[in-house]
C-alpha cells in the first residue's frame, strides 16, 4: 500500500500518534473517575427533596459531558486506526493532505481546513434540514419571535 500521508514526517506521525494516546489514556481514567463518583452518590445516605431535585441537575449535565467524552473517545480510537493505516492526516472530503499545524491543534481532523470552513459554511445557512454530526439526528430550529 503505497503511504498517502507523504506530508507528515515519522516524527510528526510520532508525536500525533503520542498525543492521541494521551487522550485516550485521559478520557479512561476520567471515566474510571466519573464511574467512581457516581457510584459513591448511589451509596450515599437520604436526602432531603431539594439535594436530591439538584443532584439529578448535576448528574444530567455530568451525563451530557461524558456523552460527549465518549463521543470524543470513538474519534480518537478511529483517528489512531488511521494512523496505523497511513490514512491519518488525509481530507475525508477533498482527499487532499491535512496540516501538521490543525493535526497538533485537533488530532482529530478529518477534513483539511478549507473543506472544514466550507462545511461549517453551508451548515450555517442551512436552516431546514440540520442535523447533529455527533448524533446524525435531525435538529429543530426556533424562528425568533
Amino acid at each position: 500500500m503505497a503511504r498517502l500521508n507523504k506530508h507528515l514526517t515519522k516524527p510528526h506521525l510520532a508525536a500525533l500518534k503520542e498525543k492521541l494516546h494521551a487522550e485516550a489514556e485521559r478520557i479512561r481514567s476520567n471515566f474510571t473517575v466519573k464511574k467512581a463518583e457516581y457510584e459513591s452518590a448511589t451509596l450515599a445516605g437520604a436526602k432531603d427533596e431539594v439535594d436530591a431535585a439538584n443532584d439529578n441537575i448535576l448528574l444530567a449535565a455530568d451525563m451530557r459531558f461524558s456523552n460527549r467524552e465518549a463521543l470524543y473517545y470513538k474519534k480518537v480510537l478511529k483517528s489512531l486506526a488511521k494512523v496505523d493505516s497511513e490514512q491519518y492526516g488525509m481530507c475525508d472530503d477533498c482527499g487532499g493532505e491535512i496540516s501538521f499545524t490543525r493535526l497538533l491543534a485537533r488530532p482529530t481532523s478529518e477534513m483539511c481546513i478549507i473543506c472544514k470552513e466550507e462545511s461549517e459554511r453551508e451548515e450555517s445557512q442551512n436552516y431546514h434540514d440540520r442535523r447533529s454530526k455527533s448524533l446524525g439526528r435531525e435538529m429543530t430550529v426556533s424562528a425568533p419571535l
